[in-house]
């Protein structure tokens, strides 16, 4: 009958290189599934956040644009095209003799320039942007603080964007609007967002405008109108 030495036994009972070699592989192999389900997870979580905050950003500027074209005062003139920004061709809007229009933080309401444009921005794209300004200012000088003026981000992160005008006479959109045409029905915006292919289509409608007509003068020589009756008691 043979004995165990104590040594032999705490050798028994120990674990062998390999399984822990094994042990380490298992714990790596699960340690990295576990990041690779929480990375996944953080990813679409921030996607899903960015697209959230974007479509906010949307509605808010569309919901804006509505309410702006919409509630426009019977002085505002509208004139629209493409102006020459940085050499590159920028779609906007001038509304002229328009108070309280964008007027954000400002006492009174203003009664000046404002320009909607889709101006070029640094590292490629355009952004909705808008600026407002004197209604004093001579051509020269509106050019010089469209290019050096202050303009407030609306809607960035835009590939391109157009805007057209409706024309009435034509009965079709036009892409160019003066102001002797009056102010136009309709105003469509299109525009696409950076990292899509499909452009994304809105309608504004304009109160028209009418103007004050006298009323009609009886022809010379026409008898008077008759009285009204008296009461009867």
């Amino acid at each position: 009958m043979t004995t165990s030495t104590p040594q032999r036994r705490a050798r028994r009972h120990g674990f062998t290189l390999f399984e822990m070699v094994v042990v380490v592989a298992i714990f790596v192999l699960l340690a990295g599934g576990v990041y690779s389900v929480v990375n996944a997870a953080i990813r679409a979580t921030a996607v899903l956040a960015d697209e959230n905050l974007q479509s906010q950003r949307r509605n808010a500027f569309v919901g804006l644009l509505r309410r702006t074209f919409h509630n426009l005062p019977s002085t505002a003139r509208i004139t629209g095209g493409i102006r020459t920004i940085d050499g590159k061709g920028a779609p906007e809007i001038v509304l002229r003799d328009s108070p309280g229009v964008f007027a954000w933080g400002h006492g009174t309401a203003s009664a000046g320039t404002v320009m909607l444009s889709a101006v070029p921005r640094l590292g490629g794209g355009m952004q909705f942007s808008v600026l407002m300004l004197p209604s004093s200012l001579g051509e020269a000088e509106l050019r010089d603080a469209v290019e050096k003026g202050k303009w407030l981000r609306l809607m960035p992160d835009l590939r391109e964007a157009r805007w057209r005008f409706y024309d009435e006479t034509q009965q079709d959109w036009v892409e160019q609007w003066e102001e002797a045409r009056g102010r136009p029905p309709l105003v469509e915006l299109t525009f696409t967002e950076l990292g899509e292919e499909v452009p994304r289509t809105y309608m504004f409608w304009i109160p028209p405008v009418k103007e004050y007509q006298p009323p009609a003068q009886p022809p010379e020589g026409a008898p008077p109108p008759p009285e009204p009756p008296p009461p009867t008691p």
